[in-house]
């Protein structure tokens, strides 16, 4: 019995002894600050990101959850890295205590020791044609040259889709991005990358930004997401349902002008979203009206994106449109 009881005490004292062991949230309540990372990507092909600078979107994020947490953002430091693996590396060492701006995947998870939340931006991979060349789907690209980074996963993905479509076409790589760039705008190719790194070259043409339009096909999707330590669910949850919240509110046309209107109203979705009936907050140990503090300082989803994305980029919602306008944005549960 003694030998159980001993056993029982040492795995007990190694739990506690965990780093980050379900201690994000209290440490991020007691210091009243929160340290955040975004990515804001890099010039040039670094074999590692394949997005643009969605740091503007990412830092909106942030700045969301630390509202949902502390009531304000004045305890929130935002910390740029130029790619997702010094990020990550950072989240790891509770440098940060959440990366936005990331590739979920299986092999990230188990290296870092990360969990993902939901989707914060959907990427996918496609084609910028000038609008002058006459070509409006794939099958016109049929002995055209196209630009791309050279071994990047966009030119892989582009092989296998366009042979498997029996196009034919020449390949010109580059192991710059300022030299795809500078291609793509003097017209010597079409281009393939990721729709947010090709937006952000494409407002970059300045003047010329309008003489360029995506391919309405899309090779590949992407999504970009927030990750924090996986052994901390309570902060988890909190960044999970801050991003639902954001996309309810949208959704229910919540905006940062009207969230104190918004307050009186009676239909059920806006009373469980804004906290009338407690049960969000309750359940994710928040004060009751945490998503109206959120909204009333970033707006909601469509507002950031128009303002850090969509804006900035040219750039349409597409798959970053809710669910009932046609994309793959959908919120969670507010109770």
């Amino acid at each position: 019995m003694f030998r159980l009881f001993a056993r029982l005490l040492a795995l007990g004292l190694l739990l506690l002894a965990v780093p980050g062991q379900a201690q994000t949230l209290a440490s991020v309540k007691a210091s009243r600050h929160l340290d955040c990372g975004v990515i804001q990507g890099v010039d040039d092909w670094n074999g590692e990101d394949i997005h643009g600078d969605l740091s503007g979107l990412g830092g909106e994020i942030c700045r969301a959850v630390a509202v949902a947490i502390l009531g304000s953002s004045d305890g929130l430091a935002i910390r740029d890295f130029p790619a997702e693996p010094e990020a990550l590396a950072a989240l790891k060492t509770g440098t940060i205590q959440l990366a936005v701006g990331i590739s979920p995947s299986a092999t990230v998870a188990a290296q870092f020791g990360v969990s993902f939340g939901p989707p914060v931006f959907y990427d996918s991979q496609r084609i910028l044609v000038a609008k002058q060349s006459g070509v409006t789907d794939l099958a016109g690209l049929r002995d055209q040259v196209i630009c791309a980074l050279d071994m990047s996963p966009p030119e892989r993905t582009l092989r296998d889709e366009l042979t498997a479509r029996r196009i034919a076409f020449a390949l010109m790589s580059h192991s710059e991005q300022g030299e795809l760039d500078a291609a793509i705008a003097v017209r010597r190719c079409v281009g393939t990358g990721m729709e947010s790194r090709l937006a952000q070259s494409r407002a970059n043409f300045h003047a010329r930004t309008s003489d360029f339009v995506f391919l309405p096909e899309r090779l590949t999707l992407a999504p970009v997401v927030p990750a924090y330590l996986d052994n901390d669910r309570a902060f988890g949850r909190i960044v999970d349902w801050t991003i639902g919240a954001l996309i309810e509110a949208e959704a229910l046309g919540i905006t940062k002008a009207n969230v104190v209107e918004a307050e009186k109203r009676e239909d059920m979705r806006a009373a469980q979203l804004l906290g009338r009936d407690f049960a969000a907050g309750q359940a994710l140990g928040l004060e009751r009206d945490w998503a109206a503090k959120v909204i009333a300082v970033t707006g909601n989803y469509a507002e950031i994106f128009d303002r850090t994305t969509g804006g900035p980029y040219q750039l349409e919602r597409g798959l970053n449109a809710l669910w009932t306008q046609g994309g793959l944005m959908t919120p969670t549960a507010m109770k």
